[in-house]
């Protein structure tokens, strides 16, 4: 969920286009809620970054806790395991 939120802060003005892009998220990903755990597993992974924010600690937790791939063009995330990274 912390991902749909980045999107619409980037892409929420064009209607269409988030429409589309939460489309793809919900055909071809699990959702996962935040809950507590995950709040907390987020901060301490934010705790041993050296760039990033909270959205993207969070993101990255609920990956590993769920053994998925975090798919991004963040290069913070490049160096991470459990990372496909994209070149922008």
């Amino acid at each position: 969920m912390m991902t749909i939120a980045e999107l619409e802060r980037l892409y929420g003005e064009d209607r269409d286009l988030m429409d589309k892009m939460i489309s793809r998220i919900r055909h071809r990903s699990r959702l996962v809620p935040v809950d507590l755990e995950m709040a907390r597993a987020g901060g301490a992974v934010r705790r041993g970054m050296k760039k990033g924010g909270i959205a993207d600690a969070i993101i990255y937790a609920t990956a590993k806790k769920n053994h998925a791939k975090v798919l991004t063009g963040d290069v913070h995330f490049k160096e991470l395991s459990e990372v496909i990274f994209v070149e922008m």
